[in-house]
């Protein structure tokens, strides 16, 4: 028998050890969503996008060079008659085969503020990664919590369901020595029925939140998701001052819309460029037929020249240019200017937020107290006759509703922690 037994215990200790291995924690979810999540990789992949583009503007510093080759067949044949002898000024058959380089040298920084342009988009792509990041981090943060909010109501209601049966059986039982009635017995059940009927629709919001949990995780659908986490509540709230010039130097939003500034200040400078003179450089290496005094001999030339490029009159292009990118740039200036007013906003809301949420988990606490006592009260007067099953049955139910209140006010408090990290730019991931 022992044998058997301790057997038994060592297949507990594994499934256990198992379980315990594939537990999820906050920090694991966050960290799977950041790695797995799809919006996330096409916001890094903006990024190669970008730096494509770099190199696209980047190669105008280098010369062109092409290579061509033709061949052409013209008729009649040109030509003139010198003295009595008719002369042919181009062969039937031409060839030509050669190589030219194109070159700016000169274009008043016109290639240079490009390339700048381009770069300021690579870091808007940058930073829009962690602000793609924080959405979702803070995205999986809710649906983990919820998770274990879901779960510890419905235990919160298993328990409820248990001490409503173990009534309903006290109760059947005085019905039966005639203490008390049928009705006591069909309202003992119609609470039960409701309970029941609670717990149903949490297990189908907790279905859909952990169907949440794993799209936004990649963990695959048909698996189990063993979450490890309590409700504790670690928080330090400091000055206003003092998160709010955090906030101006972490939040990705404001981090976006200063790089859309500057790419707007860039684009206004590639605007005023438009006018400038452009001095380029041609050569050409190759061989033809075609030369006198033997016109099908293949023979080598080449062309050299140098040219300017003198915009006089575009049809005032620059100067719209010019105009739209200023009031880009304006457009975007009170963008930057809304958005610090939103972060202040949201940063001064998130800490008068958390304390409510902090004062109203001990308030709530007090009231589950309140709901022990009373409901151990009610048991001892409804066995001795002093108090009514529906008395018993509305303290059952008071000590229930005052557990789940509980719950929800420290998943609050959770939330609006992270929500005044996420407030401030803190990375949670």
């Amino acid at each position: 028998m022992l044998r058997p037994l301790l057997i038994f215990l060592l297949s507990i200790q594994f499934i256990y050890a198992q379980g315990v291995k594939d537990s999820l924690t906050i920090e694991d979810a966050v960290a799977l969503t950041i790695k797995n999540y799809p919006l996330i990789q096409q916001a890094v992949e903006s990024i190669n996008v970008a730096e494509a583009k770099i190199k696209e503007q980047k190669s105008n510093l280098y010369p062109y060079v092409e290579g061509e080759a033709s061949y052409t067949r013209i008729g009649p044949i040109p030509s003139i008659v010198f003295g009595s002898e008719p002369f042919e000024l181009a062969p039937p058959n031409n060839y030509d085969a050669h190589v030219s380089l194109y070159h700016t040298l000169y274009d008043f920084g016109k290639r240079d503020a490009l390339v700048d342009l381009t770069k300021s988009y690579k870091n808007s792509a940058i930073d829009n990664v962690d602000y793609v990041k924080s959405n979702l981090a803070f995205q999986t943060v809710q649906t983990f919590y919820s998770i274990l909010l879901l779960e510890r109501s419905i235990a919160v209601k298993d328990t409820d369901i248990v001490n409503l049966n173990d009534h309903l059986s006290f109760t059947q039982r005085r019905f039966e020595t005639g203490s008390a009635t049928d009705f006591d017995v069909l309202t003992t059940r119609v609470r039960i029925s409701n309970a029941e009927n609670q717990k149903l629709d949490l297990q189908n919001v907790l279905k859909k939140q952990t169907i949440l949990l794993k799209k936004l995780t990649g963990i695959p659908y048909d698996s189990t998701a063993n979450l490890l986490g309590d409700f504790s509540l670690n928080y330090n709230i400091i000055s206003k001052d003092s998160l709010l010039a955090v906030a101006m130097q972490q939040r990705p939003e404001l981090k976006l819309a200063l790089d859309s500034e500057n790419s707007a200040m860039m684009q206004q400078n590639v605007a005023g460029l438009g006018d400038m003179p452009v001095l380029n450089i041609m050569l050409s290496y190759g061989l033809k037929n075609g030369y006198m005094p033997n016109l099908d001999a293949i023979r080598g030339n080449w062309v050299a020249g140098v040219g300017v490029n003198v915009p006089i009159f575009n049809g005032f292009r620059t100067s719209a240019n010019e105009e739209e990118a200023y009031a880009n740039l304006k457009v975007l200036k009170d963008h930057t200017a809304q958005v610090k007013k939103d972060i202040t906003s949201e940063v001064q809301q998130a800490v008068e937020d958390l304390k409510i949420r902090i004062d109203k988990v001990s308030s709530t606490k007090i009231q589950v107290n309140y709901a022990e006592a009373s409901i151990q009260r009610a048991n001892i007067q409804y066995r001795n006759g002093v108090a009514t099953n529906l008395d018993l049955l509305d303290a059952e139910d008071s000590l229930a509703q005052a557990r789940l209140q509980f719950l929800q006010a420290v998943y609050d408090a959770i939330i609006s922690n992270y929500n005044l990290k996420k407030s401030v730019g803190d990375v949670i991931w």
